[in-house]
Parts: C-alpha cells; structure tokens; sequence
C-alpha cells in the first residue's frame, strides 16, 4: 500500500485539528505527522527566505485519490491554505 505525505503550508492554528486528526485514525490509513516550528527556505549558497511549511501528515493508503477525499476537514485546507499530496518513493 502506498505512503503519501499531506505536507501544509500556512497557519495551521486555526480549527478543529482533534477532530480532524480523529477522521484520519478513524479511515485506518493514518501514520503520525507533527506541526512544524520556523525555519528557513534554502538555495545553494544562501537562505531564501523563511519556510511556509507548517506541518505534515504521513497517510498510508491505496491511491492519491483516497488522500485527496481525506483533505475534508483538513483546518487548513478549509481555511483556504495550501495542502500538497505526496507519494513517498520507497528506497
């Protein structure tokens, strides 16, 4: 079964995230995340900036689609804030 990483970009304080994260334990696919603190963007040579990245969830499930119908409820993604779905690439 496929891993996929919602990755948040934005303010995630906003929202219910118990209930949210409760939706995600529920649907069995769910494997931890965390809120992220600050930190900087970087290029070679150089910081670019501060990061947008505000937290992650780790999902493990059958297609991008069913992570796609998971952002429901997402506090974030409600609020209009930027999720991208990523599949995790085993080694």
């Amino acid at each position: 079964m496929p891993d996929y990483v919602m990755v948040m970009k934005g303010s995630a304080s906003a929202g219910d995230w118990d209930t949210y994260i409760q939706k995600l334990i529920d649907s069995g696919g769910f494997r931890g995340g965390s809120s992220l603190g600050n930190g900087v963007r970087a290029t070679k040579g150089e910081t670019d900036g501060d990061s947008d990245i505000t937290g992650f969830i780790r999902l493990s499930l059958n297609n991008i689609d069913e992570a796609k119908a998971l952002l429901a409820g997402n506090p974030l993604y409600e609020a209009g804030g930027v999720v991208d779905i990523l599949e995790e690439i085993p080694e």
